[in-house]
């Protein structure tokens, strides 16, 4: 019997496994932040809105979580899906953050930078063999 090659074309690059590592673990990070903030008990009259920027980030992850699943396989068009959303996720959460307008937990925040990570390591390897459309 032959040995299995290590570079098989359906191997995933060591950019795209490094992508979807940080994007996992960013995802998990953004679900429990969210799921933390959604159920704190906030003393404030703007309770409501810390409970909704709470739940919005969790689903956030969750959207996260499935297409960073699905660039797994080597689907390029979910891989660009999961740039995307990681970056508006980056975006979004961290104008909240900046801008002061509803507490931010820090797992979140660390979230962020694995997410920012995770995208740069996937870019790389999209680059260097376009699968576009």
């Amino acid at each position: 019997m032959s040995a299995p090659s290590s570079s098989s074309p359906s191997s995933p690059s060591r950019g795209a496994t490094i992508g979807f590592g940080c994007w996992l673990v960013a995802s998990v990070l953004l679900i429990v932040g969210g799921l933390i903030a959604a159920f704190a008990a906030w003393p404030s009259a703007e309770s409501a809105m810390f409970r909704g920027v709470g739940a919005i980030t969790a689903v956030a992850g969750a959207g996260m979580a499935y297409l960073a699943g699905r660039s797994r396989s080597g689907d390029a068009r979910h891989r660009r899906a999961a740039v995307a959303l990681s970056m508006a996720i980056v975006v979004v959460v961290g104008l909240i953050a900046a801008l002061s307008l509803a507490p931010v937990h820090i797992l979140t925040l660390l979230a962020l930078l694995l997410l920012i990570v995770g995208t740069g390591a996937s870019t790389v390897s999209l680059r260097r063999r376009d699968e576009g459309e």
